[in-house]
């Protein structure tokens, strides 16, 4: 089943992809008052990471990742290294689902079961997938602007409410160097720059394949400025210390703007995360569904959204025993485990091994885009 969607639409996607439950956190705590350069330091980082995701789309312009892994690596091989990537972004959905469900339990309804919270999401965000990308693509492009305005106008708001900012506590700036900032930051190129690998099965999808690498460099460029601003509000309102023990320091930031009666934006704050949930997880789940469709041959993956949608609400169960293990588990084990190897280990071999068989030879997709 042929879809296509426009270059602005895989711009929106792509940032409410990678700004999804980014901005639910703070990012890499040990930096300290420094997390928002390393956020912007490794903004290359990630950009080497497009480079490498979208030479591969050109070289395979018609293909998604798991239909040119087996071209790549041989049937069987590249079969494996499919089904892996399948089930890679199932686990990664069945994270995100876990993440929303438990902002939800702990702010809002702790006395309702988290089956039912993870149920109720779950079928929300398997709609998305089963109505397709460009469906969700379409909804993207308005949704992009109104988003980006929500994140102006809180900060405009925090600044605005008395005695919550501080901008001192900024400083020291690099107190430790450069060198302590790249060491404390490297998961960046994990989440979330090196979450552009999802994109691999949506690139053949776009109907101005020029523009495809340009519009890839763009979002990974805009969504880092953007986290790191919110790095920023978090540190001057909340503090090094007080954003490093919330466990949702955006949710805790929103609690501190008391302008008249613009108090407890905290509840509109979930329902915009919610939003941006809604499309980190379909797009993800569709990418699961697609890829699984064309190993299959089955015609169309919407029909693949209600059994997806199954097992990752009960991968998200039982993913860990509680929200503190699932934590460590998402920061310590499955950037090194999981991450490292499928976000970059695979393609760059893959890449290396494209060019060991074919050697130098560019495809017409290539030539347009050489630079």
């Amino acid at each position: 089943m042929e879809t296509k969607i426009s270059a602005y639409q895989l711009f929106a996607i792509m940032v409410l992809l990678l700004f999804g439950s980014a901005i639910l956190f703070f990012l890499t705590p040990e930096a300290k008052q420094d997390a928002w350069l390393a956020l912007l330091i490794y903004i290359p980082v990630g950009i080497i990471e497009s480079l490498l995701y979208t030479n591969l789309y050109y070289k395979y312009p018609n293909d998604t990742i798991v239909t040119y892994l087996p071209k790549i690596f041989g049937k069987f091989i590249g079969y494996i290294l499919s089904v892996v990537y399948i089930l890679y972004f199932t686990y990664l959905s069945a994270r995100i689902v876990r993440d929303f469900s438990e902002l939800i339990l702990i702010v809002s309804l702790p006395e309702l079961p988290s089956l039912i919270v993870s149920i109720t999401i779950m079928v929300i965000f398997a709609y998305g997938a089963f109505a397709g990308i460009e469906n969700i693509s379409r909804a993207a492009q308005l949704t992009l602007p109104i988003l980006m305005f929500f994140v102006i106008l809180v900060f405009i708001l925090l600044y605005a409410t008395p005695d919550v900012v501080k901008m001192q506590n900024l400083k020291p700036v690099l107190e430790n160097g450069i060198s302590s900032v790249i060491k404390h930051g490297w998961l960046l190129i994990t989440f979330p720059y090196g979450e552009t690998i999802f994109f691999t099965m949506i690139y053949s999808s776009v109907n101005e394949a020029a523009n495809v690498r340009k519009v890839s460099l763009l979002a990974v460029l805009f969504v880092g400025i953007i986290l790191s601003l919110n790095t920023i509000m978090f540190i001057v309102s909340l503090g090094v210390a007080g954003a490093s023990a919330s466990l949702f320091p955006l949710f805790s930031t929103m609690r501190l703007i008391k302008l008249g009666f613009l108090e407890r934006l905290d509840v509109f704050v979930i329902v915009i995360m919610i939003i941006g949930g809604f499309f980190k997880v379909s797009i993800i789940t569709y990418a699961a569904m697609l890829g699984t469709s064309q190993l299959i041959k089955l015609k169309d993956p919407k029909y693949l959204a209600i059994p997806f949608g199954l097992v990752i609400v009960i991968f998200s169960i039982f993913i860990a025993k509680n929200y503190p293990e699932h934590i460590v588990i998402g920061l310590k084990w499955t950037p090194l485990y999981i991450h490292i190897p499928l976000q970059i280990i695979v393609p760059l071999t893959a890449l290396m091994i494209h060019y060991i068989k074919r050697g130098k030879k560019k495809s017409p997709y290539d030539c347009q885009n050489k630079g």
